[in-house]
């Protein structure tokens, strides 16, 4: 499944406003239950932490990936970020995180979670891709940038 699918402006953030790693994920959880009407309870928050503690998703280059999965939602959702200054997301490269890529899916979905991630990770491994949403002036055109990438590279 293509991230562009699982997103709309209103799932997209430029310019994210916390500065420590709970805190972004706490944004970008508020930030996709707005976004598509959901109401976990907590749910997704205790479960994209409870996943994060297991293993920081900062994979790297600027990029991270948290994720989980919930028994409230019955589709894959995503949120997106950016943190222009940046901020330490205990990446594996130890380098500070720009752009976060927050995907939840229901629990049975275990392929299409594990597929989307690979999709994720595929687009972003392009240097020309990544700079493109980290620097993008809106949601609309990070949505853009992201459909443009989708087309060439998936």
């Amino acid at each position: 499944m293509k991230l562009s699918d699982l997103l709309n402006e209103n799932a997209i953030c430029t310019s994210l406003e916390s500065t420590g790693k709970e805190q972004v994920i706490e944004e970008l959880v508020r930030l996709l239950e707005r976004a598509h009407g959901i109401k976990s309870g907590g749910e997704i928050l205790d479960r994209v932490v409870e996943r994060e503690a297991m293993m920081s998703t900062g994979i790297g280059n600027g990029v991270a990936i948290p994720h989980g999965k919930a028994r409230c939602i019955h589709s894959l959702f995503a949120a997106c970020g950016v943190a222009p200054k940046g901020l330490d997301f205990q990446s594996v490269d130890g380098e500070p995180v720009n752009l976060f890529i927050l995907l939840v899916s229901p629990e049975e979905f275990r392929g299409p979670h594990v597929r989307t991630l690979a999709n994720i990770s595929r687009l972003l491994k392009e240097e020309e891709t990544r700079e493109g949403l980290k620097t993008c002036a809106s949601p609309r055109e990070f949505l853009e940038i992201l459909k443009q990438a989708e087309a060439t590279l998936l």
